[in-house]
Order: structure tokens, then sequence, then C-alpha cells
């Protein structure tokens, strides 16, 4: 394999497309110093796969691009394509020539493809990984690489040698391996602190699950005992309550007749009440009444003495007003004949002061105003006459002017060139047509492809989207698929193996099913199908006894519990079909309360059950009430007569008696009662979810074939597209090239022509100026003349206005003494007349004020009343005083008779109260005592029904009466004691201990297997550091030996060696360079010459090439340090080498190019655009010194 051309397309200077093509041996690529040939070594470092811009020399990615001169603009993209010959399948393509592009635009996006195939850059960098050309790889020696050696420290100088070695990758399996170690050290450890923690439970779980089973016997001991002294209790407490019971129905039958008589009397006494407030209320309406005449009558009185005072007043107020309305008529009257003639003369004095003022103006101004005028026509046409002046020399100074231009002008006449210039540029406008039109139809297709290739590209986006959110729905879909097959078979292998029973009923469960005993129907359970509303009120209802076993008759349950004796599998409460009896609720009561709100209906009614069963839940549930909740409870309990257990939607109880129990409930995910419920969903939900499981998979499958399809059409559309851009980029070059032809012909044709125009047109004009000027100069001459002769007579005129002047200045004089006068009479008469007006108005305003005044007062007594109707009333009020004192009077007599009556009924009232309230209290004693009874009665069946969950029904054909109660009473003590020295037991420690026992050896197998994954870990991570160490040893001595005969040659004899600074150490060692040039001594590298120095760096590179041999190495001015005599042994090494690997080596020194095969030259002819051609050896000194 080797490298055989290169091309670019605006990449860093190279702004043009360039071809380089490479052969066998060695090219050397030449340019003087900032041409840009080291960018030959950055085009093909990036196109091999660099991702660092730094190691490009720029700062970021888009740096590549050609940034623009002062010629060109700067370009959009930069490209690199990379051809290599295959022919000996060192790439894994089945192709002779392996064609790798890469392409960078400005906006940050990238493209690669490798045989013009689209493709990722991790494709390009694996392709190369194996091949010698990957990112450890030496393909690729930089001037860089050699001041590394050159200043790197041994430890650092390292990292050249594990490059070579390609250990770099088993590094970074280690550092994973120590991630994946220190990650199970500390599962161990949280491993360990569970097992720390469980282990020191299991003892303790043990002694307390023996406690609890010692428990347990004593709890059966004890329910035997009790139950028999409760069921004894029940009998003996329940006949006294039936017989106090009759004699509280007589009490009752009693009281309700006093009662009744004291209620009739209670109503007399109530009506008449009633007649007693409906007189009050006339008594109190009628006093209201009588007080608001008095009221009035008292105000009319008032009324009519205020009356009499007022009217004497008026009429003195009156007089007086009349007087001085007559005297301010008369001032005003004499006023305003004063204010007349005072304005008269002032009219006459303003008149006369006018008339002076207009004849001292018209005398004096326009004297003044003649003259001014004369003088200023003067000066204007003095002014005009120099204007003119001026503007005839002007004139003749452009005439001359002129003349002198004209004779510099010749005509302008096109030529022979002019004309071949024009032919030209037709031709090529011609061509940039046709390129034109050509390209136009491209474009169009180019944008349109481009459209259809976004829109297609959106549609796989979204298309890939779709289907990754389908295919992640499809995974968590088998996820909960998984889960819930997962608790289908839990709920399953609970119900097969009967889990939650009590052990007796999960023995009786599995013999039934093992036929080991026979006449067993099932548990009550199993029986029954409680709709998901009700399961709490039913299983609070049923409580223990939904554990009870269905035996088909009596002689199957002795069986059963001879069975249970035998094999000492504990207990269970059987229900024999042909035994067991209805219980029920009474219709009379059921009609009571049907309607009642709140009410949901009898348990057995809420449930479904086989027939054969009906009755079992009858006797179970028949008996028991369902509310809504608890004060609907209450309300039935009540209305029941709290005979009946009511139990609420939630699970809280109204006992039988009233008392109630309830709260929150266990928290616990199933029971017994849902577990069946729970089983059924879970079936159904199961194949719900399997149907939609199919469907997406359909989905899945659906959008991944649609996805491929549109994934080949986007393929085929960008390689359609590429051809296009491939065409309209050539066109648009060809048509940039004529655009430009183009405008230089029209710009120089342009100037000829404008610079003809120009002229012509200039010569015309001076012509028709001079024509101009001449006509102009004879006006002038006649404006001269004429302007002379009226500044003349002007001078005249004057001269006779400044004589008249003086007798005018006398005259004005004695004109401004009489206006002075006239002035200051005007101004006293002006002030006088202001004074009178101002005393008018005072006296016209108290004119009008008295005018108001006495207006007032003819209005007040013209509205008010007279003295007669105010007498009138005054007898009206004292006639209705009179006749509402006497119905006063006769309204409390009555009154005062009616209440005699009531407190007579209310002493009769008071003696049958208190005999009513007798009975009563004799009555409510034997109810309380009642009560007490029902209550103890109640605790004691539902303390027989909480604590041993039977009825006391099952009680007493269960367990016999005891003949002593005190001593079993004693005896109960006893035992109950015994259970309480055991202290607080923990049923739960049985189950819980063998879970725990379970779970501690669980986690013990998990630790033994971290224990072996850790030792697992150790043992790859220290064969790994033997593989490293290995490596490292066998590439360390293949370089050495390599060193010491590369060294001999490049330096033309001593020797060389590399030693390990730390032999012992292979992981961390370092790298020593000994080095002994001929005829000096062996010292190390750092003491030799830096000519010797750079020579000895080039030699370890040469020797980790011969070890690590590739396909091609490109070096870049590797050999800039050494003097002439190395160079030269340097390039006769790289000869001889070459037969074993392609070199392109980009250098500026003779020696190198001279061994070289192919050159090609850099050179920067145009400014910031570099180009690149091939040259011959004796050509390459000049084009250095370019």
């Amino acid at each position: 394999m080797f490298l055989k051309q290169l091309e670019t397309v605006g990449f860093k200077s190279f702004a043009d497309k360039i071809d380089v093509q490479f052969v066998p041996g060695v090219t050397a690529v030449v340019g003087p110093n900032g041409s840009g040939k080291s960018n030959i070594t950055d085009a093909i470092r990036w196109v091999l796969g660099e991702q660092s811009a730094r190691s490009l020399r720029g700062s970021k990615m888009e740096d590549i691009i050609f940034s623009g001169s002062d010629t060109r603009r700067s370009q959009g993209y930069a490209e690199v394509t990379l051809t290599l010959d295959n022919e000996d399948k060192g790439l894994p393509l089945d192709y002779e020539e392996v064609q790798v592009t890469r392409r960078v635009y400005r906006t940050g996006d990238s493209e690669f493809s490798i045989n013009k195939e689209t493709c990722r850059l991790k494709d390009i960098v694996d392709l190369f990984m194996d091949s010698g050309l990957g990112r450890e790889a030496f393909s690729i020696i930089s001037q860089g690489k050699v001041e590394e050696i050159l200043n790197s420290k041994p430890k650092d100088r390292r990292v050249i040698f594990e490059e070579a070695a390609g250990v770099l990758k088993y590094k970074q399996r280690k550092r994973k391996a120590e991630s994946k170690l220190e990650e199970t050290e500390a599962n161990l450890y949280r491993v360990k602190d569970i097992l720390s923690e469980i282990e020191g439970r299991v003892e303790p779980l043990k002694e307390q699950a023996s406690i609890a089973k010692d428990y347990l016997e004593k709890k059966e001991e004890l329910q035997s005992e009790e139950v028999s002294l409760l069921v004894t209790q029940i009998e003996d407490m329940h006949e006294e309550w039936q017989s106090l019971e009759e004699t509280i129905e007589e009490h009752r039958k009693q009281e309700r007749k006093l009662a009744e008589k004291a209620a009739q009397k209670e109503q007399e006494v109530a009506d008449l009440r009633k007649e007693g407030a409906s007189l009050d209320e006339s008594i109190d309406e009628t006093h209201g009444t009588l007080l608001q005449v008095t009221k009035k009558l008292e105000s009319l009185t008032g009324k009519r003495e205020l009356f009499q005072e007022k009217r004497k007043h008026y009429e003195e107020k009156k007089a007086s007003l009349e007087s001085d309305r007559v005297k301010l008529k008369e001032e005003l009257s004499t006023l305003q004949q004063q204010i007349e003639e005072a304005k008269e003369d002032k009219q006459l004095k303003k008149q006369a002061e006018q008339e002076t003022k207009n004849q001292l103006k018209t005398t004096a101004t326009a004297l003044y105003e003649e003259i001014e005028t004369i003088e200023k026509s003067v000066d204007d046409l003095k002014a005009d006459y120099i204007d003119l002046l001026n503007e005839q020399a002007a004139k003749r100074n452009e005439k001359q002017h002129l003349n002198k231009r004209l004779q510099q002008l010749v005509s302008h006449q096109s030529d022979e060139r002019t004309k071949e210039m024009r032919e030209q540029m037709n031709a090529v406008k011609k061509q940039h047509q046709e390129v034109c039109e050509k390209l136009q139809p491209l474009q169009k297709q180019e944008e349109e492809l481009h459209v259809e290739y976004k829109d297609m590209d959106g549609q796989l986006k979204e298309t890939k989207k779709n289907y990754e959110e389908w295919r992640q729905k499809l995974y968590q879909g088998y996820q909960y698929m998984e889960s819930l097959r997962s608790k289908k078979t839990t709920l399953e292998e609970m119900k097969e193996s009967f889990s939650g029973y009590f052990q007796g009923v999960k023995a009786i469960l599995k013999a039934r099913e093992d036929q080991s005993i026979s006449g067993i129907e099932g548990s009550v359970l199993e029986a029954v199908t409680i709709p998901k509303h009700y399961i709490t009120a039913i299983e609070t209802a049923l409580g223990a006894q939904a554990q009870h076993v269905i035996t088909s008759d009596e002689k199957s349950a002795r069986a059963a519990i001879e069975w249970l004796k035998k094999t000492n599998q504990g207990r269970a409460t059987f229900l024999p079909m042909d035994a067991v009896k209805e219980r029920f609720v009474p219709e009379r009561t059921l009609q009571g309360i049907r309607g009642k709100a709140g009410f949901e209906g009898v348990a057995s009614s809420l449930i479904e059950v086989g027939d054969e069963y009906c009755h079992v839940l009858e006797h179970l549930l028949g008996h028991i009430l369902i509310a809504e909740d608890l004060q609907a409870a209450n309300d039935l309990a009540r209305t029941t007569g709290r005979k009946f257990k009511v139990v609420t939607l939630e699970g809280d109880v109204v006992n039988p008696g009233g008392s109630m129990s309830g709260g929150a409930k266990s928290g616990k995910s199933s029971s017994l009662f849902t577990q069946e419920q729970e089983l059924s969903e879970l079936k159904e939900k199961i194949t719900d979810y399997e149907e939609k499981m199919k469907r997406a998979e359909k989905k899945v499958k659906s959008l991944k074939d649609s996805m491929e399809d549109q994934e080949q059409s986007l393929q085929r559309l960008e390689e359609k597209s590429d051809e296009i851009k491939e065409q309209v980029r050539v066109y648009r070059e060809e048509e940039r090239e004529l655009q430009f032809s183009l405008s230089n012909y029209e710009e120089r044709l342009s100037f000829l022509d404008q610079e003809y125009t120009q002229k012509q047109e200039e010569h015309d004009r001076i012509e028709r100026d001079e024509q101009t000027i001449d006509r102009d100069l004879v006006e002038l001459e006649e404006k001269i003349s004429e302007t002379q002769q009226e500044i003349d007579r002007l001078t005249g005129v004057k001269e006779e206005k400044e004589q008249n002047k003086e007798a005018l200045v006398s005259k004005e004089q004695d004109l401004k003494v009489e206006l002075a006068t006239q002035q200051a009479e005007v101004k006293n008469a002006t002030e006088r007349l202001e004074q009178m007006g101002e005393e008018y108005k005072e006296k016209e305003s108290a004119l009008q004020q008295t005018e108001e005044n006495y207006q007032e007062l003819i209005s007040f007594f013209s509205s008010g009343e007279t003295k007669e109707e105010i007498e009138e009333k005054i007898r009206s009020e004292q006639a209705n005083q009179e006749s509402l004192s006497n119905k006063l009077t006769e309204t409390k007599e009555k009154r005062r008779t009616l209440q005699e009556r009531v407190d007579q009924l209310d002493g009769n009232l008071k003696e049958d109260h208190r005999i009513h309230s007798n009975y009563v209290q004799n009555l409510q004693d034997k109810e309380v005592k009642a009560n007490r009874l029902d209550v103890e009665l109640e605790n004691l069946l539902r303390y027989l029904e909480k604590e041993y969950v039977m009825t006391f029904e099952k009680a007493r054909e269960t367990y016999p009466k005891v003949e002593d109660i005190d001593k079993a009473t004693t005896k109960v003590k006893l035992i109950k004691r015994g259970i309480e020295e055991l202290g607080t037991v923990n049923l739960a420690a049985i189950d819980e201990y063998e879970e725990v026992k379970e779970r501690f050896e669980f986690l013990k197998a998990q630790e033994d297997d971290l224990l072996s994954a850790k030792q697992t870990l150790r043992s790859v991570m220290s064969e790994m550091d033997e593989e490293m160490e290995r490596k490292f040893k066998e590439t360390f001595q293949a370089i050495s030996a390599q060193f010491d005969d590369v060294f001999k040659q490049l330096f033309g004899g001593g020797k060389a060696e590399l030693k390990l600074t730390e032999p012992d150490d292979l992981l961390e060692t370092g790298v020593d360079i000994i080095a002994q040039p001929p005829g000096k001594k062996l010292q190390s590298m750092s003491l030799l010459s830096g000519g010797e120095r750079a020579l000895t760096a080039i030699t370890l590179l040469f020797s980790i090439l011969k070890v690590r041999p590739v396909p091609f190495c490109v070096l870049d001015e590797v050999e800039a340090a050494l003097d002439e005599a190395n160079v030269d042994r340097f390039a006769k090494f790289l000869t001889e080498f070459s037969s074993e690997t392609q070199f392109i080596v980009i250098t500026h020194r003779k020696g190198t190019m001279e061994q070289a095969d192919v050159l090609y030259g850099v050179t920067m002819q145009e400014s910031g655009v570099s180009s690149v051609v091939s040259v011959r050896l004796e050509e390459s000194e000049s084009l250095l010194e370019v």
C-alpha cells in the first residue's frame, strides 16, 4: 500500500484546487518559508482523522478554510481527498484503490466519504487503525516530534516508546479495569455493611420465633378456657336482661299516659299566653300612638306663639327696607349722569392728542424717509457700479483662459485598437451568456435537490426519532410485561400454596387437593365473589370467618378436625352445610331502613355466591348491614335499636349495643380478599398488553423498513447532488473567469469612450462660452454708463432735501410740547372716570342686596300657614288624644283578668310535672341498668368475635358451660399472666426469621461472588501489566538494536545506545539516550551539539520506523537543524529506506532534494495564495529564493 494522490480545494492557503501525484520512493515538497508547503502535511494529517485544531496549527477547525487575500474572497469550505493504492489489501476494503475525502464548511458542518460513499469520521479512523496509519503510528513526523525527543525528560520520552509498542490501548483497558475494581469494592463494602446488620438480627429473631410458638400454644389453651367462661357469662347476663326489659315496658306505658295529660294542660296555658301577648301588643301600640299625638299637640301650641312674634318683626323690617331702596336709586341716577359727562370730556381730549400726533408724524416722517431713500439708492448704485467693473474684468480674463484651452484641445478619433477590443469583448460576452444558460438550469436543479435532500433528511430524522421512541416504548413494554407476568406468577403461586391462610386452614385445603380428606367444599373466600366497591366492607364484616372451611356435612367437619389433631397441623373452623342456620335482619326492620341515606344493603345481598352456599353466607353475613360512612352507620344503628352490626365502606364498625371501632387500616398492598381480583385483572391486563406489544412490534418493524428505504433514497439523492454540484462548480469557475475578462474589457472601453466624449463636450462648451462672454461685455459697458448717470442725478436731489430739513426741526419741537400737555389731560380724565365707575358698582351692589332682603321677607310670610289653620289643627289633635286614653284603659283591664287564669293553670301543671318526673327517673334507672347489661353483653360478644373470631352460637355449640365461674375466671387469669410474662411477642418473627435467614444466605453468596470478581479483576490487571511490560520490553530491545545500527549509518560510525532509567520498573521507567559520534566519547544526548542532537533524534525516529514500519511517512522539515554533511547522510539513508516505506518530505535542503524521486514546488506568486508545481532539480534552488 502507498499514497498515490492528494487533492485539496480551499484548504488553508491553497485557494484553488491542487493535485499532487505521489510515487513509491521519495517525494520532496520544496518552497520558500511562508509559501505554505507545510500545509501539505496538515492536509494529510487532517484527512486521516485529526480532530485537534491546534495540531493543525489553528485555534478552531474553521481556520483551515481559505480566509481570503487582497485580491480574493474567502472560501466557504475546505476539502481534502487522499487516494491510496490498496493492491496488497493493507486496508480492509475489497478495492484496489481507496479514496478518502473530508470536507468542512464555515458553518461547522462536516462531510466524510470513503470511495465517494458517505460515512462518519469514526469509520475513517477505524479504517486506518490497524494499517500503520492510525493515531499511534509514526506516519507523520514533524519538526515538533524531533523537538519533543530533544527536549523531553527521560520519563516523558517513554511515551514515544509506548506508542511504538502499542501499549496505550492496554493502559486504557487497565484504567477501565481499575474503575470496575473500585465499583466492585464499593459493592462489596455495601454487601458487607448489610451483612453485618442482618447477621445481628438472625439470633434475636430465632429466639423471638421460639417465644412466638410458645405464645401460640398458650393462646390455644386460653381460647378453650375463656370461650367456655364467656358462653356461661353471656347466657346468664342475657336472662337478666330479658327480665329487666319486660319491667321497663310496663313503666313506659304509664309514663306515656302522664305525659299526655300534662301536654293537654300545657297547650291550654300556651293558648292563654298567646292571647295575653296579643293584648300586650295592642296596649303598647295604643300607648305609642297616644304619645305621638301629645307631642304633636305641644308642637302646634309652640308654633302658634312663634308665628305671632315673627309677624310683628316683619312689619318693622319691611318699612326700613322700603326707605333704603328709594335713597339708593336716587344716588345711582345722579352718579350715572356724572359718568356720562366724564366719558365725553375724555373722548374730546383723546381726539385732540391724536390729531397732534398725526400732524407731527406726517411732517417729520415724510421728509426723513425721502432723504433716507435717496441715500440708500445712491449707495446701492455705487455698489452695483463696482460689481459691474469687477464682472467686466472677470469676463475678459475668462475669455483669455478659454482661448488657451481651445488651442490645447485636439479632436479625438477611435482607432483600430478600440475596434479590435470591442470585437474581443463581444466574443467573451457570447461565451459568458452560453455558460450562464448552461449554469442556470443546473443551479435550479441544485437548489431543488438541496430542498429535496433537506426535506428527505428531515423526514429521515423524524422517522429515526419515531423509531427510537417506539423502540424505547417496546423495550419498556417488554419490561412492563415481564413485571406483570412475574406478579401474575407470584399471585398464582400464592394461590396454589394458599398463602395468607391460617396454618390449619392451609393444611385442610392442601389435603383437599391431595384428596387426603373428603367432604371439603373450600374456604368461604373461595365460595364468594365480592364487587371491588365492597371488598373493604365485606373483609371487615367477615374478619377471620373468611377462612372458615365449608364442609358438605357435620361428619366431614368432624373427620377434618380429627385429621388436624392426628397430623398436628393446627386448628380450623368448619361450616357444615347441613348444620349452619341462616341469620337475617327482620323484614319489618329492613322496611324501616331501606330508604335511609347511606344504606347500601345487607352484606349477604352485596356479594355473588353459588346457590348451594347461599345459606352458609346468610349465616355469616345475613345479620350485618353495610353503610356508606360512619354517620350513616350511626343512623342505621339508632333506627334498628343497635341490635345489628353495621360496617362502613371504609371498614369502620358500629357494633350491636352502640360501641364503635375503626381508624387507619393496615398498609398491606393486598389481602386474601383482593388476590383473586388482582389475578383476574392481571390476566386481562396481560392479554390487552400482548395485543399492544404486537402492534408496537409491527410499528417498530414498519419504521425500521421505512428508515432503511429513506436512507437509501437519501444516499442516491446525495450522489446525484454531488454530481450536479461538481458541474455547477466547474461552470461557476468558468463563469467567474469570463465575467472577470468581460469586466476588464468594459472598463477599458468605457474609459476610452468617456475620454473622447469629455473632450468633445469641452470643445463645444468653450466656443459657446466665448460667444456668451462677448455679449456680456457689451451689456456691461451699457450698464456701467447708465449707473454713473443715475448716481449724479440722485446726489443733486439729496442736497435740496437737506436744505428743507433745518426748517422742519423747529416746527417739530413746538408740536411735541403741545402733545405732552394733551397727554396729561387725557390721563387725568381716565383716572377720574375709573373712580366714578368703582363708586357706581358699590352702590349698585348695595341696592341689589336690599332688593333681595325685601323679596325674601315677603316670600316668607306669603308661603307660611295662617293663624286660623294652626288653631284648627290643635282642636283636632286634642279630640284624638282623649279617644286613645279611653281605649288604653279598657285593654289593660282585660289583660289583668287573663293573667289571673294563667297563674291558676301553671300551679296545676307543676304538680303534674312532678309526678311525671318521678316516673321518668324510675324508668331511666331501669333503662340504664338494661343498657349496662346490653353493653356488657355486647362487649362479651364483641370480645368473643374479635379475640376468637366466632359467634356466640358457634361458641355455645363448640364449648361447654363452666360449673364454677369464679374458678374458671381464676384459671383464665393465670393463663393470661403466663402470656404476659412472655413479654412483647413478635408473631411475625416466625416468618421473618425464615426470610432473614434466607436473605443472609443470599448476601453471603453475593459476597463470595464479589470477592471472586475482585480477585479476577486484579488477576486481569496483573496480566495487562505483564503484557505491557512484555510488549514494552520487546519493542525497546528491538528499537535499541536498530538505534545503534541506524546511528552508525547516519553518523558514519560511532555508537549509540538506549538505557532505561529504572530497569526494574518497566511500567514507569524513563528512557535515556547515550550517543558517541565518531571521534568523541560516549555521553548523554543533552551534552551533544545542536546538529548532533537533531540527527540523534532522527536516528531514534528511523529506528522506530524500522521496528514499526508504515506504508508511507510524511517528514516535515525534520532535517532543518542539520548541517550539509549530515543532510547528505540523512538523504542517502532515506533513499535506502524508501524501498520499505514511501516518504513524502517537506524540505528546503538541497541534499534532500537531490535524493528525491519526484520534486514538487510550493509558491505564493499571488499574495496569500499557494500553488503547487512540478519542478526539475535545477529549478528547485531558484524556487527556494522566490
